[in-house]
């Protein structure tokens, strides 16, 4: 079957009654902050709001993380979310996309996110074990998120709770480039698929899929700068002739944390650019 996987879960939802899941035309909520102080606040909020809500449900919850500049923001805005919403033994963090290095390396996202969390809080982070090949650690990987998510009961996918995700100006998000189509494939049923050949240092990585991502209860893409502009535009708009415009979830809970310089991608926005701080680095 050809048909992408938003076709395809488009098909399961109606059958089952759930055509709230398949509306493909509502743009994302917009959120501009005009430094990174502001940012985390806004990332607070929306975590509080969200773990609010997923408390009174059953089961784990599941937050999935980006590297780069996130680690920062997103440890800043968890860790000051009011203590009585956070019951660490129900959160479970892991990582969207991972480089094929130790973890101890300063290229490990895993890493960057131990270093700055409470040594009492590390078992909230799902492992990714590092194997000598990359498409062992891939299989790995999958089983360790196995243990602690259970696949929708529509379709073979997991329900992840929260994807936080980055792109970068050529238009990829969490280890899925443009160009890289076997990672976007229906027909591929894992959750992590290995790359050997990334377009960006290390090129070994590990990465969930693209029908994992639209899979996602709630997904939040991170993005500042004026080299983001075109590729907030694409999301926006949902041009998906890049993977971070694919990666909108099936029931378009989306959310763009944006600052003025990459909001001005944003059609028909109305941007005090000009007057506004230099880019902060996420």
């Amino acid at each position: 079957d050809r048909r992408s996987s938003r076709e395809l879960y488009s098909t399961m939802c109606l059958s089952n009654g759930y055509e709230g899941d398949v509306i493909d035309n509502m743009k994302p909520e917009v959120k501009v902050s005009a430094d990174e102080e502001e940012l985390v606040a806004q990332l607070r909020n929306y975590l509080t709001e969200k773990l609010t809500y997923l408390l009174d449900q059953n089961g784990t919850i599941s937050i999935g993380v980006s590297g780069g500049s996130m680690p920062k923001v997103f440890s800043e805005a968890l860790l000051s979310v009011a203590p009585d919403l956070l019951n660490w033994k129900r959160i479970r963090i892991f990582m969207v996309d991972e480089r094929h290095v130790p973890r101890d390396h300063e290229d490990s996202n895993l890493g960057a996110y131990l270093q700055l969390f409470p040594q009492e809080l590390h078992h909230v982070f799902i492992p990714v074990p590092i194997s000598k090949q990359v498409v062992h650690t891939a299989q790995a990987y999958e089983i360790n998120l196995r243990k602690y998510l259970l696949p929708e009961q529509l379709n073979t996918y997991p329900r992840f709770d929260i994807l936080f995700l980055g792109a970068g100006p050529d238009g990829h998000t969490a280890s899925i480039f443009p160009g890289k189509e076997q990672l976007e494939k229906i027909t591929d049923l894992n959750w992590v698929s290995a790359l050997t050949d990334s377009p960006k240092p290390p090129p070994s990585r590990v990465t969930i899929t693209m029908p994992c991502i639209t899979n996602a209860k709630n997904v939040a893409f991170i993005l500042t700068g004026a080299n983001k502009r075109e590729v907030v535009r694409a999301i926006h708009e949902g041009d998906k002739s890049i993977p971070a415009a694919q990666a909108r979830p099936m029931n378009n809970k989306l959310t763009l944390f944006l600052d003025e310089h990459a909001a001005a991608g944003v059609p028909n926005r109305e941007s005090s650019e000009s007057d506004s701080p230099p880019p902060f680095d996420t």
